[in-house]
């Protein structure tokens, strides 16, 4: 894929669809918020698992710790997933 980047000015945000590799950089001289959550779409549900799996299996690739966190997030959805 292509590199891009985007410089956000005060009150916009950026959404970035499960499973995309992004970085955030920061001048010191400005606060930053920032925040970070999982986001699906019933048609992105298998491979938002397969990430799990992969973010599971290799923790260094991610900045959480899905060995605590995924058993609640799978759980969640495969609770979402009966219900419909």
């Amino acid at each position: 894929g292509r590199w891009r980047y985007i410089i956000l000015k005060p009150g916009q945000s950026v959404f970035f669809m499960p499973g995309t590799i992004h970085f955030v950089f920061r001048v010191r001289e400005h606060q930053t918020l920032a925040l970070g959550g999982h986001v699906l779409q019933w048609s992105d549900i298998r491979r938002w698992m397969q990430i799990v799996l992969a973010e599971t299996k290799k923790p260094a690739i991610t900045n959480e710790d899905m060995r605590q966190s995924a058993p609640r997030y799978v759980r969640a959805v495969a609770k979402l997933v009966k219900a419909r």
